[in-house]
């Protein structure tokens, strides 16, 4: 098998297509060409073996039809015994004697052989006994009749019906033979119709050793070309998913067909690009956070002093405009933490360390510490927390939690409620946060995701952000290979419900 793996790196995904429809469909055409020749070969016995037992039941009824005849000849040359007679009884010994010959050559078993040798030479016999017996006739054909005392008469009479008598005995033995020839050719044609019936039984026994010989066979090699293309494809698949995760390290490598090898390389190099600028965008954020963050904060910190009337009193203008400063140099400062955040977020998410992580707890614990929040609006926090073991980072699970909370909290009105549901759907953990408050358009339900997008209610209420938290949590996710989605709100609800499910077990 190594082999033949080997060997089909050398050809391409449609000379493997091909080479694998034509291995499979050699053996079921073997096996019908097999199966054809021998219905047709049956059907040529039979159609042989129907016309030979005719053929023999034909000549068996014309025996009987001849050896009648040359009884009644006989006899008739026996009471006659003149010319005509005799040669009347030699035509229908002639015959009888053609219709034997023609059995003993539709014979193909011995003891009928046999038989119709028997019949034969006892016919022949009593024949020669017949024509004998004219030659000894007192008055012989063609003499002249002579005058005959009674006593002479009453003998010849004597002597005639003597000579019929014996031979009513000869053809009785003649039909005997006769009826046991018809009997042995009727077991004769029943012993064929069994040997063809036979070859029928043995030939369906080949078939089907052939076909159970061959199907496999043909399972096998669609089975092994299936499991070498299938092979290759999820390769390629495991790496698109590894690329989507953001693991731009390990080299990528397909083994298969030298097309789809191809394709691999061409993503191995992909995967080389997409490194570099990962690299290239890491660096320019390092380098723009640190350069921004220093004048930002001898900024941040010149604005407080500016509030705090350290350098000197201040006009009820002034002071608005520096309370100002100080609160956009806060954003700008929230922002760029949220920047550094994401793009640790992206980079190299396989990397992180993994381990098993109770969902159910990060999610109550994360409830408890956003106690204070929760009670600042009158927030009450319903539903169902079952523990779900996840395979994960237990820094960034915790922060798909804590954003996901955050935002029910910050778009949810006093007195609010939000629901939250884990458990375990199948194969994955399933987490659900539904708020009451102004919820999301459905129109913007796959842009919510996206980094620094601002939704409508947003917008209209004035609630601050960076528009971060959400492209933040879906990396998270999507470095668990996981999902997250808008959901529409529940029939008697209008609030934003976002549901995220993550495989319990990583892939490799």
């Amino acid at each position: 098998m190594l082999a033949f793996a080997r060997l089909v790196r050398y050809v391409s995904l449609r000379i493997l297509i091909l080479l694998g429809f034509t291995l499979a469909i050699v053996p079921l055409v073997v096996t019908l060409v097999a199966a054809v020749r021998t219905v047709d070969g049956l059907a040529l016995a039979s159609q042989m073996l129907a016309h030979r037992v005719a053929q023999l039941s034909q000549k068996n009824e014309k025996l009987r039809e001849r050896l009648v005849d040359f009884e009644r000849q006989a006899k008739r040359h026996l009471v006659l015994e003149d010319a005509d007679s005799l040669a009347d009884l030699e035509k229908a010994y002639q015959s009888f004697v053609e219709v034997l010959d023609d059995l003993w050559s539709l014979a193909r078993n011995a003891d009928l052989m046999v038989l119709v040798d028997r019949l034969k030479g006892d016919g022949e016999a009593l024949y020669r006994r017949l024509s004998a017996q004219s030659e000894e006739a007192p008055n012989p054909p063609g003499a002249p009749a002579k005058r005959r005392s009674p006593a002479a008469k009453e003998q010849a009479l004597e002597a005639s019906r003597a000579r019929i008598e014996k031979a009513d005995e000869l053809f009785s033995s003649l039909g005997g033979q006769a009826r046991e020839l018809s009997h042995a050719v009727s077991i004769v044609a029943e012993e064929e119709v069994k040997d063809l019936e036979t070859r029928a039984q043995t030939a369906q026994r080949r078939m089907l050793v052939e076909a159970s010989i061959l199907l496999p066979a043909s399972l096998v090699l669609i089975s092994l070309l299936t499991f070498l293309i299938i092979r290759s494809i999820r390769q390629m698949d495991f790496a698109i998913r590894k690329l989507g995760a953001g693991d731009f390290v390990r080299p990528i490598k397909v083994v298969g067909p030298k097309d789809l090898e191809y394709l691999g390389e061409r993503l191995d190099w992909l995967r080389s690009r997409l490194r570099s600028l990962e690299e290239a965008k890491q660096q320019f954020m390092r380098h723009v956070s640190h350069e921004l963050k220093t004048p930002l904060a001898t900024i941040h910190e010149g604005t407080e002093l500016l509030a705090d009337e350290v350098v000197g009193e201040l006009n009820t203008e002034q002071r608005d405009i520096a309370n100002i400063l100080v609160s956009n140099t806060q954003k700008l400062d929230a922002l760029i933490a949220e920047l550094i955040n994401y793009s640790q977020v992206n980079a190299r998410p396989s990397a992180l360390r993994r381990e098993k992580v109770d969902m159910g707890r990060l999610v109550t614990t994360v409830v408890e510490d956003s106690q204070i929040r929760l009670r600042a609006k009158s927030i009450s926090v319903k539903g169902t927390i079952r523990p779900v073991l996840v395979e994960g980072n237990p820094e960034q699970l915790r922060t798909i939690v804590d954003n996901l909370m955050s935002n029910a909290i910050k778009y949810s009105p006093t007195g609010g409620t939000i629901r939250i549901g884990v458990r375990q759907v199948g194969g994955h953990m399933e987490l659900e946060i539904e708020d009451d408050g102004p919820g999301i358009d459905p129109e913007e339900r796959k842009q919510i995701f996206e980094p620094f997008f601002q939704g409508k209610a947003a917008r209209e209420g004035g609630i601050g952000g960076t528009g971060l938290g959400l492209a933040i949590l879906s990396e998270c996710v999507a470095g668990h290979h996981g999902k997250v989605e808008a959901l529409e709100p529940r029939s008697d609800k209008r609030g934003a419900r976002i549901r995220v499910q993550i495989p319990l077990r990583q892939e490799d």
